[in-house]
């Protein structure tokens, strides 16, 4: 994942980076929810990754 070449190795510093919810970055930590919407452009934007990296299998 991205944000393990950025050092952001938990949950709170990928919150902390991207402005999401620590909350929201838990349930895509724990495979119960998945990046969309805002929260995806988030990740976007904070790592350089698009959602075809992401999810390769979707597109």
């Amino acid at each position: 994942m991205a944000a393990l070449n950025q050092d952001d190795t938990t949950a709170a510093a990928i919150s902390r980076r991207t402005g999401v919810p620590y909350a929201t970055v838990i349930r895509w930590t724990s495979g119960r929810g998945v990046p969309a919407g805002p929260a995806l452009a988030a990740l976007e934007r904070a790592y350089g990754i698009t959602a075809a990296r992401l999810f390769p299998g979707d597109a």
